[in-house]
Protein backbone atom coordinates (compact mmCIF):
# COMPACT_ATOMS: atom_id res chain seq x y z
CA UNK A 1 0.00 0.00 0.00
CA UNK A 2 1.08 3.56 -0.97
CA UNK A 3 1.89 5.84 1.71
CA UNK A 4 1.65 9.20 1.55
CA UNK A 5 4.58 11.45 3.91
CA UNK A 6 4.75 15.14 3.95
CA UNK A 7 8.15 16.68 4.99
CA UNK A 8 8.64 20.50 6.00
CA UNK A 9 11.05 22.49 3.72
CA UNK A 10 12.67 23.04 6.94
CA UNK A 11 13.82 19.13 7.78
CA UNK A 12 15.09 18.91 4.79
CA UNK A 13 18.49 17.90 4.47
CA UNK A 14 19.97 20.12 1.84
CA UNK A 15 19.76 19.93 -1.99
CA UNK A 16 22.01 16.48 -2.09
CA UNK A 17 18.76 14.53 -0.61
CA UNK A 18 15.42 15.81 -2.26
CA UNK A 19 14.63 12.12 -3.29
CA UNK A 20 11.68 11.33 -1.65
CA UNK A 21 12.58 7.65 -0.71
CA UNK A 22 15.52 9.30 1.68
CA UNK A 23 12.44 10.52 4.08
CA UNK A 24 10.37 7.81 3.77
CA UNK A 25 8.76 7.30 7.85
CA UNK A 26 10.59 4.26 8.69
CA UNK A 27 13.52 6.05 7.90
CA UNK A 28 12.65 9.27 10.13
CA UNK A 29 11.42 6.78 12.81
CA UNK A 30 14.74 5.25 13.55
CA UNK A 31 16.77 8.91 13.41
CA UNK A 32 13.59 9.87 15.86
CA UNK A 33 14.53 7.07 17.76
CA UNK A 34 17.91 8.06 18.69
CA UNK A 35 17.30 11.64 18.95
CA UNK A 36 15.10 10.71 21.79
CA UNK A 37 17.23 8.20 23.54
CA UNK A 38 18.92 12.00 24.47
CA UNK A 39 22.65 11.13 23.68
CA UNK A 40 24.13 10.78 20.30
CA UNK A 41 26.35 11.97 17.69
CA UNK A 42 27.65 11.67 14.03
CA UNK A 43 29.64 8.27 13.17
CA UNK A 44 32.30 10.74 12.46
CA UNK A 45 32.64 12.15 15.55
CA UNK A 46 34.06 8.29 17.32
CA UNK A 47 35.87 6.90 14.31
CA UNK A 48 36.95 7.16 10.69
CA UNK A 49 35.61 5.53 7.65
CA UNK A 50 37.70 4.31 5.04
CA UNK A 51 37.61 2.53 1.78
CA UNK A 52 39.60 -0.45 0.94
CA UNK A 53 42.02 -1.03 -2.22
CA UNK A 54 41.22 -3.46 -4.69
CA UNK A 55 44.78 -6.01 -5.51
CA UNK A 56 45.86 -6.00 -9.07
CA UNK A 57 45.58 -9.51 -9.35
CA UNK A 58 44.57 -12.74 -6.97
CA UNK A 59 46.40 -15.88 -6.30
CA UNK A 60 46.12 -19.25 -4.95
CA UNK A 61 47.92 -18.05 -1.77
CA UNK A 62 49.39 -14.94 0.04
CA UNK A 63 47.31 -12.61 2.09
CA UNK A 64 43.80 -13.30 2.46
CA UNK A 65 41.09 -10.52 0.63
CA UNK A 66 37.92 -9.61 2.25
CA UNK A 67 35.59 -8.79 -0.18
CA UNK A 68 32.02 -7.21 0.00
CA UNK A 69 30.38 -10.97 -0.98
CA UNK A 70 32.18 -12.35 2.01
CA UNK A 71 30.29 -10.10 4.58
CA UNK A 72 27.48 -12.14 4.03
CA UNK A 73 29.30 -14.68 6.39
CA UNK A 74 32.76 -13.79 7.62
CA UNK A 75 33.20 -16.79 9.22
CA UNK A 76 33.71 -18.73 5.95
CA UNK A 77 37.20 -17.84 5.69
CA UNK A 78 37.28 -21.13 3.04
CA UNK A 79 35.80 -18.63 0.92
CA UNK A 80 38.39 -15.97 0.88
CA UNK A 81 40.63 -14.74 -2.19
CA UNK A 82 44.16 -14.32 -2.16
CA UNK A 83 46.71 -11.30 -3.49
CA UNK A 84 50.32 -11.01 -3.44
CA UNK A 85 52.09 -9.77 -0.20
CA UNK A 86 53.99 -7.04 -2.15
CA UNK A 87 51.09 -5.29 -3.44
CA UNK A 88 49.70 -2.20 -1.98
CA UNK A 89 47.01 -3.42 0.09
CA UNK A 90 44.59 -1.98 2.74
CA UNK A 91 45.47 -3.86 5.52
CA UNK A 92 42.79 -4.71 8.39
CA UNK A 93 43.08 -4.09 12.25
CA UNK A 94 41.61 -6.15 15.12
CA UNK A 95 38.59 -4.24 15.84
CA UNK A 96 38.25 -2.98 12.26
CA UNK A 97 34.07 -2.63 11.08
CA UNK A 98 33.31 -3.54 7.46
CA UNK A 99 30.38 -2.20 5.89
CA UNK A 100 29.57 -4.37 2.28
CA UNK A 101 29.39 -1.27 0.33
CA UNK A 102 28.45 -2.13 -3.04
CA UNK A 103 26.02 -5.34 -4.90
CA UNK A 104 22.28 -6.19 -4.75
CA UNK A 105 21.86 -8.52 -1.65
CA UNK A 106 25.08 -7.83 -0.33
CA UNK A 107 25.16 -3.93 0.41
CA UNK A 108 25.02 -3.07 3.98
CA UNK A 109 25.92 -6.11 5.60
CA UNK A 110 28.03 -4.89 8.69
CA UNK A 111 30.91 -7.63 9.84
CA UNK A 112 33.76 -6.82 12.64
CA UNK A 113 37.19 -8.13 12.30
CA UNK A 114 38.23 -9.70 15.26
CA UNK A 115 40.89 -11.86 13.99
CA UNK A 116 45.04 -11.09 14.60
CA UNK A 117 45.89 -12.53 11.03
CA UNK A 118 46.79 -10.58 8.07
CA UNK A 119 44.21 -9.59 6.29
CA UNK A 120 43.52 -7.50 3.73
CA UNK A 121 39.86 -5.67 2.09
CA UNK A 122 38.90 -4.14 -0.89
CA UNK A 123 37.11 -0.87 -2.31
CA UNK A 124 33.74 -1.87 -2.52
CA UNK A 125 33.94 -2.57 1.60
CA UNK A 126 34.20 0.56 3.77
CA UNK A 127 36.36 0.32 7.04
CA UNK A 128 35.48 2.13 10.21
CA UNK A 129 37.76 2.75 12.97
CA UNK A 130 36.95 3.75 16.42
CA UNK A 131 38.59 6.15 18.44
CA UNK A 132 35.93 6.95 21.40
CA UNK A 133 33.69 3.92 21.27
CA UNK A 134 33.85 -0.06 21.50
CA UNK A 135 33.42 -1.67 17.89
CA UNK A 136 31.44 -4.74 19.18
CA UNK A 137 29.22 -2.31 20.66
CA UNK A 138 29.15 0.20 17.32
CA UNK A 139 29.21 -3.14 14.83
CA UNK A 140 25.88 -4.58 17.32
CA UNK A 141 24.37 -0.90 16.92
CA UNK A 142 24.88 -1.43 12.98
CA UNK A 143 22.85 -4.49 12.54
CA UNK A 144 20.16 -3.45 14.35
CA UNK A 145 17.08 -1.63 12.82
CA UNK A 146 18.10 1.94 14.36
CA UNK A 147 21.51 1.21 12.05
CA UNK A 148 20.60 -0.86 9.60
CA UNK A 149 18.27 1.13 8.53
CA UNK A 150 20.34 4.52 8.23
CA UNK A 151 22.69 2.70 6.44
CA UNK A 152 19.64 1.29 4.13
CA UNK A 153 18.64 4.81 3.93
CA UNK A 154 22.15 6.22 2.75
CA UNK A 155 22.41 3.64 -0.33
CA UNK A 156 22.31 5.78 -3.98
CA UNK A 157 22.07 4.66 -7.08
CA UNK A 158 19.42 2.65 -9.17
CA UNK A 159 18.87 -1.32 -8.72
CA UNK A 160 22.19 -3.62 -9.96
CA UNK A 161 24.11 -0.50 -9.58
CA UNK A 162 23.96 0.46 -5.57
CA UNK A 163 26.38 2.12 -3.47
CA UNK A 164 27.26 3.06 -0.28
CA UNK A 165 30.00 5.77 0.54
CA UNK A 166 32.26 6.01 3.20
CA UNK A 167 30.97 9.84 3.44
CA UNK A 168 27.20 8.86 3.52
CA UNK A 169 28.31 6.16 6.46
CA UNK A 170 29.70 8.81 8.41
CA UNK A 171 26.87 10.83 8.66
CA UNK A 172 24.96 8.22 10.27
CA UNK A 173 23.56 8.88 14.19
CA UNK A 174 24.79 7.07 16.80
CA UNK A 175 23.52 6.67 20.12
CA UNK A 176 25.93 7.07 23.48
CA UNK A 177 25.54 4.14 25.35
CA UNK A 178 27.16 3.43 28.48
CA UNK A 179 30.51 2.36 28.68
CA UNK A 180 29.64 -0.50 31.26
CA UNK A 181 27.20 -1.44 28.14
CA UNK A 182 29.24 -1.14 25.74
CA UNK A 183 31.51 -3.90 27.78
CA UNK A 184 28.61 -6.19 28.40
CA UNK A 185 28.22 -6.26 24.15
CA UNK A 186 32.10 -6.70 23.52
CA UNK A 187 31.80 -10.03 25.93
CA UNK A 188 28.67 -11.45 24.31
CA UNK A 189 30.26 -10.54 20.81
CA UNK A 190 33.99 -12.54 21.61
CA UNK A 191 32.05 -14.94 23.06
CA UNK A 192 29.69 -15.21 20.03
CA UNK A 193 33.19 -15.49 17.72
CA UNK A 194 34.57 -18.16 20.27
CA UNK A 195 31.13 -20.29 19.38
CA UNK A 196 31.90 -20.00 15.32
CA UNK A 197 35.45 -21.20 15.81
CA UNK A 198 34.48 -23.95 18.14
CA UNK A 199 31.81 -25.16 15.41
CA UNK A 200 34.09 -25.27 12.85
CA UNK A 201 36.96 -27.28 14.84
CA UNK A 202 34.19 -29.67 15.66
CA UNK A 203 32.84 -30.11 11.76
CA UNK A 204 37.15 -30.29 10.74
CA UNK A 205 37.30 -33.14 13.62
CA UNK A 206 34.47 -35.31 12.39
CA UNK A 207 36.10 -34.90 8.29
CA UNK A 208 39.02 -35.69 9.80
CA UNK A 209 37.95 -38.82 11.51
CA UNK A 210 36.43 -40.34 8.32
CA UNK A 211 39.82 -39.39 6.45
CA UNK A 212 42.15 -41.22 8.85
CA UNK A 213 39.59 -44.38 9.23
CA UNK A 214 39.91 -44.44 5.64
CA UNK A 215 43.76 -43.94 5.50
CA UNK A 216 43.45 -41.17 2.96
CA UNK A 217 46.57 -39.57 4.01
CA UNK A 218 48.74 -42.28 2.53
CA UNK A 219 47.42 -42.00 -0.93
CA UNK A 220 49.43 -40.69 -3.73
CA UNK A 221 47.21 -38.47 -5.86
CA UNK A 222 49.80 -36.84 -7.66
CA UNK A 223 48.64 -35.18 -11.26
CA UNK A 224 49.78 -37.18 -13.80
CA UNK A 225 50.15 -35.73 -16.89
CA UNK A 226 50.03 -38.13 -19.06
CA UNK A 227 47.37 -41.71 -19.75
CA UNK A 228 46.28 -44.16 -21.59
CA UNK A 229 43.02 -45.21 -21.27
CA UNK A 230 40.80 -47.94 -23.25
CA UNK A 231 38.05 -47.08 -25.81
CA UNK A 232 35.62 -49.50 -23.36
CA UNK A 233 36.12 -47.22 -20.63
CA UNK A 234 35.29 -44.18 -22.48
CA UNK A 235 32.23 -45.64 -23.53
CA UNK A 236 30.94 -46.97 -20.76
CA UNK A 237 31.06 -43.56 -19.40
CA UNK A 238 29.94 -41.86 -22.19
CA UNK A 239 32.80 -39.45 -21.84
CA UNK A 240 35.97 -38.39 -23.97
CA UNK A 241 37.32 -35.45 -21.87
CA UNK A 242 40.69 -36.82 -20.71
CA UNK A 243 40.37 -34.95 -17.46
CA UNK A 244 37.96 -37.40 -16.37
CA UNK A 245 39.88 -40.02 -16.75
CA UNK A 246 42.68 -38.89 -14.70
CA UNK A 247 44.44 -41.70 -12.61
CA UNK A 248 44.13 -40.40 -9.32
CA UNK A 249 40.03 -40.98 -9.42
CA UNK A 250 40.59 -44.75 -10.36
CA UNK A 251 43.27 -44.82 -7.24
CA UNK A 252 40.69 -43.02 -5.28
CA UNK A 253 37.76 -45.59 -6.29
CA UNK A 254 39.65 -48.72 -5.97
CA UNK A 255 40.86 -47.71 -2.91
CA UNK A 256 37.47 -47.48 -1.23
CA UNK A 257 36.39 -50.92 -3.37
CA UNK A 258 39.18 -52.74 -1.27
CA UNK A 259 37.80 -51.85 2.12
CA UNK A 260 34.94 -54.09 1.14
CA UNK A 261 32.19 -51.44 2.53
CA UNK A 262 31.14 -49.38 -0.18
CA UNK A 263 27.90 -48.47 -2.17
CA UNK A 264 26.61 -46.12 -5.24
CA UNK A 265 25.16 -43.63 -4.31
CA UNK A 266 22.04 -44.20 -6.26
CA UNK A 267 21.39 -47.45 -4.76
CA UNK A 268 21.31 -45.83 -1.22
CA UNK A 269 18.78 -43.54 -1.52
CA UNK A 270 14.69 -43.87 -1.11
CA UNK A 271 13.70 -41.92 -4.01
CA UNK A 272 15.69 -40.71 -7.39
CA UNK A 273 18.27 -37.61 -6.67
CA UNK A 274 16.93 -34.44 -8.28
CA UNK A 275 17.41 -31.07 -8.75
CA UNK A 276 15.05 -28.61 -7.39
CA UNK A 277 13.14 -25.84 -9.92
CA UNK A 278 13.55 -22.30 -10.08
CA UNK A 279 11.34 -20.46 -7.18
CA UNK A 280 9.68 -16.82 -7.17
CA UNK A 281 10.89 -15.42 -4.19
CA UNK A 282 8.66 -13.44 -1.59
CA UNK A 283 10.19 -10.76 0.75
CA UNK A 284 10.05 -12.19 4.42
CA UNK A 285 8.29 -15.35 3.49
CA UNK A 286 7.93 -18.21 5.84
CA UNK A 287 9.68 -20.70 3.32
CA UNK A 288 13.27 -21.14 2.81
CA UNK A 289 14.84 -20.78 -0.50
CA UNK A 290 18.53 -22.52 -0.91
CA UNK A 291 20.33 -21.58 -4.01
CA UNK A 292 23.81 -22.71 -4.95
CA UNK A 293 25.15 -19.21 -3.02
CA UNK A 294 23.50 -20.62 0.35
CA UNK A 295 25.00 -24.23 0.30
CA UNK A 296 28.43 -23.50 2.45
CA UNK A 297 31.09 -25.03 3.59
CA UNK A 298 29.80 -27.02 6.04
CA UNK A 299 26.41 -26.06 6.74
CA UNK A 300 23.04 -24.03 4.95
CA UNK A 301 23.47 -20.22 5.52
CA UNK A 302 19.66 -20.33 6.37
CA UNK A 303 20.31 -17.12 8.04
CA UNK A 304 20.98 -15.04 4.43
CA UNK A 305 19.24 -17.71 1.97
CA UNK A 306 16.22 -16.18 0.07
CA UNK A 307 12.51 -16.78 1.33
CA UNK A 308 9.71 -17.38 -0.60
CA UNK A 309 5.63 -18.23 0.32
CA UNK A 310 3.75 -21.10 1.37
CA UNK A 311 1.77 -21.71 -1.67
CA UNK A 312 5.07 -22.19 -3.65
CA UNK A 313 6.53 -25.06 -1.10
CA UNK A 314 2.86 -27.02 -1.28
CA UNK A 315 2.80 -26.62 -5.46
CA UNK A 316 6.09 -27.95 -5.79
CA UNK A 317 6.92 -30.99 -4.14
CA UNK A 318 9.41 -31.79 -6.41
CA UNK A 319 11.44 -28.54 -4.82
CA UNK A 320 10.98 -29.86 -1.31
CA UNK A 321 13.94 -30.78 0.89
CA UNK A 322 13.31 -31.52 4.32
CA UNK A 323 15.09 -32.43 7.63
CA UNK A 324 18.20 -34.61 7.05
CA UNK A 325 18.08 -34.51 3.48
CA UNK A 326 21.35 -33.89 1.77
CA UNK A 327 21.37 -31.05 -0.85
CA UNK A 328 24.57 -30.75 -3.44
CA UNK A 329 25.19 -26.98 -5.17
CA UNK A 330 25.38 -28.59 -8.40
CA UNK A 331 26.58 -25.86 -10.80
CA UNK A 332 29.66 -22.85 -10.18
CA UNK A 333 33.03 -22.88 -10.60
CA UNK A 334 34.53 -22.65 -7.24
CA UNK A 335 31.67 -24.09 -4.88
CA UNK A 336 30.34 -26.35 -7.20
CA UNK A 337 30.04 -29.96 -4.64
CA UNK A 338 29.33 -28.39 -1.85
CA UNK A 339 27.17 -30.35 0.10
CA UNK A 340 25.19 -30.02 3.18
CA UNK A 341 22.52 -31.92 5.47
CA UNK A 342 19.54 -30.03 6.26
CA UNK A 343 19.44 -30.06 10.14
CA UNK A 344 16.87 -27.01 10.95
CA UNK A 345 13.07 -27.57 11.52
CA UNK A 346 12.00 -24.56 8.97
CA UNK A 347 9.85 -25.57 5.57
CA UNK A 348 12.49 -25.33 2.46
CA UNK A 349 12.95 -25.70 -1.15
CA UNK A 350 15.50 -25.68 -3.24
CA UNK A 351 16.03 -23.95 -6.73
CA UNK A 352 17.39 -25.83 -10.00
CA UNK A 353 21.06 -25.62 -9.03
CA UNK A 354 20.36 -27.81 -5.83
CA UNK A 355 20.01 -31.26 -5.72
CA UNK A 356 17.90 -33.42 -3.04
CA UNK A 357 19.56 -36.41 -1.85
CA UNK A 358 17.46 -38.32 0.67
CA UNK A 359 19.14 -41.18 1.77
CA UNK A 360 17.93 -44.77 3.25
CA UNK A 361 18.90 -44.19 6.91
CA UNK A 362 18.82 -47.69 7.20
CA UNK A 363 21.95 -48.04 5.02
CA UNK A 364 23.76 -44.41 4.97
CA UNK A 365 23.45 -41.80 7.65
CA UNK A 366 22.54 -38.71 6.17
CA UNK A 367 25.08 -36.85 8.27
CA UNK A 368 27.26 -38.69 7.87
CA UNK A 369 27.41 -39.08 3.87
CA UNK A 370 27.03 -35.08 3.91
CA UNK A 371 30.81 -35.00 5.73
CA UNK A 372 31.92 -38.07 3.58
CA UNK A 373 30.74 -35.93 -0.05
CA UNK A 374 31.93 -32.75 1.70
CA UNK A 375 35.43 -34.19 1.81
CA UNK A 376 37.87 -35.19 -0.59
CA UNK A 377 36.48 -38.17 -1.24
CA UNK A 378 33.27 -36.75 -2.56
CA UNK A 379 35.09 -33.82 -3.69
CA UNK A 380 37.34 -36.00 -6.28
CA UNK A 381 34.33 -37.80 -7.30
CA UNK A 382 32.71 -34.39 -7.92
CA UNK A 383 35.61 -33.05 -10.26
CA UNK A 384 35.48 -36.41 -11.79
CA UNK A 385 31.93 -36.42 -12.71
CA UNK A 386 31.56 -32.61 -13.69
CA UNK A 387 30.48 -31.74 -17.43
CA UNK A 388 30.81 -28.32 -18.83
CA UNK A 389 33.17 -25.32 -20.22
CA UNK A 390 35.14 -23.36 -18.02
CA UNK A 391 31.86 -20.28 -17.72
CA UNK A 392 29.31 -22.94 -17.27
CA UNK A 393 29.93 -25.85 -15.50
CA UNK A 394 27.30 -28.62 -13.99
CA UNK A 395 27.51 -31.75 -12.09
CA UNK A 396 24.25 -33.83 -13.34
CA UNK A 397 22.08 -35.80 -10.81
CA UNK A 398 22.74 -39.27 -13.09
CA UNK A 399 26.47 -38.78 -11.97
CA UNK A 400 25.67 -38.03 -8.64
CA UNK A 401 24.50 -41.12 -8.50
CA UNK A 402 27.76 -42.89 -9.64
CA UNK A 403 29.60 -41.61 -7.01
CA UNK A 404 31.20 -44.16 -4.68
CA UNK A 405 30.38 -44.50 -0.73
CA UNK A 406 31.94 -45.89 1.76
CA UNK A 407 29.98 -47.14 4.02
CA UNK A 408 31.59 -48.60 7.64
CA UNK A 409 29.94 -49.43 10.44
CA UNK A 410 26.63 -47.43 11.82
CA UNK A 411 28.35 -46.83 14.90
CA UNK A 412 31.53 -45.43 13.50
CA UNK A 413 28.40 -43.03 10.73
CA UNK A 414 27.32 -42.19 14.21
CA UNK A 415 30.40 -40.56 15.87
CA UNK A 416 31.00 -38.91 12.70
CA UNK A 417 27.01 -37.56 13.12
CA UNK A 418 27.04 -36.79 16.59
CA UNK A 419 30.45 -34.38 15.74
CA UNK A 420 28.61 -32.24 13.09
CA UNK A 421 25.46 -32.44 15.73
CA UNK A 422 27.84 -30.70 18.44
CA UNK A 423 29.45 -27.97 15.58
CA UNK A 424 25.36 -27.20 14.67
CA UNK A 425 24.33 -26.57 17.96
CA UNK A 426 27.61 -24.14 18.44
CA UNK A 427 26.90 -22.35 15.17
CA UNK A 428 23.55 -22.13 16.91
CA UNK A 429 24.75 -20.87 19.68
CA UNK A 430 27.03 -18.14 18.24
CA UNK A 431 23.99 -16.58 16.11
CA UNK A 432 21.94 -16.26 19.57
CA UNK A 433 24.81 -14.51 20.78
CA UNK A 434 24.75 -12.12 17.70
CA UNK A 435 21.10 -11.48 18.30
CA UNK A 436 21.30 -10.89 22.03
CA UNK A 437 23.52 -8.40 21.52
CA UNK A 438 21.71 -6.54 19.01
CA UNK A 439 18.65 -6.58 21.21
CA UNK A 440 20.52 -5.27 24.24
CA UNK A 441 21.38 -2.45 22.22
CA UNK A 442 17.60 -2.20 20.44
CA UNK A 443 16.45 -2.31 24.08
CA UNK A 444 18.87 0.59 25.80
CA UNK A 445 17.86 3.13 22.80
CA UNK A 446 14.01 2.24 23.39
CA UNK A 447 14.68 2.67 27.56
CA UNK A 448 13.72 -0.82 28.10
CA UNK A 449 17.14 -1.24 29.65
CA UNK A 450 20.03 0.50 31.56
Amino acid sequence: MAQLSIVKKSELEGAMRLDAEYYMPRYRNVVNTVHKYGSFCELNKIGKVLRGKNPTAYSDSGIPVIRAIDLRDITKTEDFLYADPKEALFLLKQGDILISSIGEGSIGKVQIFQDTMKCATVSEVSVIRTTSYNPHALAAFLKTRYGYLQLERRITGSTGQLHLYPKDIATVIVPLIPASAQETIEKIDIESGYEFQRSKALYLQAEQLLLDGLGFEELDLSHQLYYTVPYEKAREAGRLDAEHFQPIYGLLIEHLAKTGKTGLLGNLVTQPIRRGLQPTYVEDGPVIVVNSKYVGKQFVNIEQAERTDVNLWQDNKRSQARKYDVIMNSTGRGTIGRVNCILHDDKTVVDNHVTIIRTDEKQCNPVYLAVYLNSKLGQMQTEKWLSGSSGQIEIYPRDIARFLVYLPSSEFQQRIADLVAQSWEARQRARQLLEEAKYKVENIIEGKSS
